[in-house]
């Protein structure tokens, strides 16, 4: 009998009226000085307003706000938004705008409940210690106003030091927000290729989750979801980028692929993708989007349980349907051909020299993999890093 382990608490509020359910989700965590924090992009946009204006007529207010998170998430942010919650004396923790917004809200959250005040001297390993937690509850609400990352829902969470060039990557139940909100509100209209790019991201996400975590039911749930989401509404998405039912759809494809995919313990696809994120500035999303595609031709050919991908990708019936011993090949050949499509149409990178990685690069990249990830995946070495990269240039 297969064992596994399954842990996911978060609420995900989705729809055109999400957003009013903040005030209740507040009140239900007895939190009534929340820190608001944000970026410059999503204050711009007025999605700050959206956010007070869904809170106008109740009686929590924000005991402080923040707006000056950096485009990449850094310790300093983390600093500051924990500095700024003592301060002020919150209970609690909203946070508006991408992928470096949730990153810092999560961090800061773990060092509140562990009672650090500086990440320069946060050693998470040493310090995850219940004994000392300062708060017996430190509400968090991860609103996303862009594109999400996948790991809004997860309990992980990552901080790139870019001045002492150091990769944190936090595992930790105390980094786990209460609460995801995906309001129509929060969002624009995404170009095509935004959306391709961000469609195919969850794809790669639901379909690596789907085959690590084959012995688990519940992360396969979310897994298939995604999957199946993205295969059946990313193109509609796509022509019609101004439908708002169609981008909530995949922004949710995105955070539920995102929950099985950060369930995954050590993963050379997970290491190279951020490693490659860092060098070139682009979103984990785009980066997966240009490589997955190399990665799972490779590894469909050492694992028999891709043939299983085939069931979300074209449902239960036709996967009942389809020949046994052909389901691997008939489950790459159907995904490639969607892959095509999608970034044909759009018009999307397809290969790493677009992102600005030069082949110069790959032995210091696949170095880079090696000493800073130190994964015990026997396919982690340089020969199968600079392989795969050379193949996705």
């Amino acid at each position: 009998m297969s064992t596994f382990t399954f842990s996911n608490d978060v609420k995900i509020l989705c729809g055109d009226h999400a957003l009013d359910n903040l005030p209740f989700e507040l009140r239900e965590r007895d939190c009534t000085r929340p820190l608001f924090i944000s970026d410059e992009r999503s204050h711009r946009l007025g999605f700050a307003k959206e956010v007070r204006r869904a809170m106008d007529n109740d009686l929590i207010e924000f005991g402080a706000t923040y707006y000056k998170i950096s485009e990449v998430a850094s310790p300093k942010d983390c600093d500051d938004i924990v500095n700024l919650y003592k301060t002020h004396g919150c209970d609690g923790i909203i946070a508006l705008g991408g992928e470096n917004v949730a990153q810092c809200a999560k961090v800061a959250k773990l060092m509140l409940l562990q009672g650090v005040g500086d990440f320069v001297y946060f050693n998470h390993k040493a310090d995850m210690d219940a004994d000392k937690i300062s708060y017996s509850d430190l509400p968090l609400f991860i609103l996303p106003s862009d594109i999400p990352c996948g790991i809004e829902a997860t309990d992980r969470a990552m901080i790139f030091d870019e001045k002492n060039n150091l990769f944190y990557n936090f595992n930790s139940v105390l980094t786990r927000a209460s609460a995801v909100i995906l309001d129509v509100r929060l969002t624009d209209i995404m170009p095509a290729k935004a959306m391709a790019t961000a469609g195919l991201g969850a794809l790669a996400m639901g379909v690596k989750g789907f085959v690590d975590n084959s012995a688990n039911p519940f992360a396969l749930a979310y897994a298939t979801s995604a999957v199946h989401t993205v295969i059946n509404e990313l193109l509609p998405a796509m022509r019609h980028n101004s439908n708002a039912d169609y981008r909530i759809s995949i922004y949710s494809s995105i955070i539920n692929a995102g929950v099985t995919y950060y369930m995954i313990e050590e993963s050379l696809l997970r290491d190279m993708t951020n490693e490659l994120a860092i060098k070139t500035g682009n979103s984990v999303l785009k980066i997966l989007s240009v490589i997955f595609p190399v990665y799972y031709k490779e590894k469909m050919g050492q694992e028999r349980v891709f043939k299983s991908v085939l069931m979300p990708i074209v449902g239960e019936e036709q996967y009942a349907l389809s020949n046994a011993k052909s389901r691997d090949i008939v489950a790459y050949d159907t995904l490639k051909e969607f892959w095509s499509k999608v970034t044909e149409l759009a018009q999307i990178p397809t290969g790493l020299h677009e992102l600005g990685i030069e082949k110069g690069d790959f032995v210091k990249l696949a170095d880079a993999v090696i000493n800073r990830y130190r994964g015990s995946d026997p396919h982690n070495n340089y020969t199968t890093i600079v392989r795969l990269l050379e193949e996705a240039f």
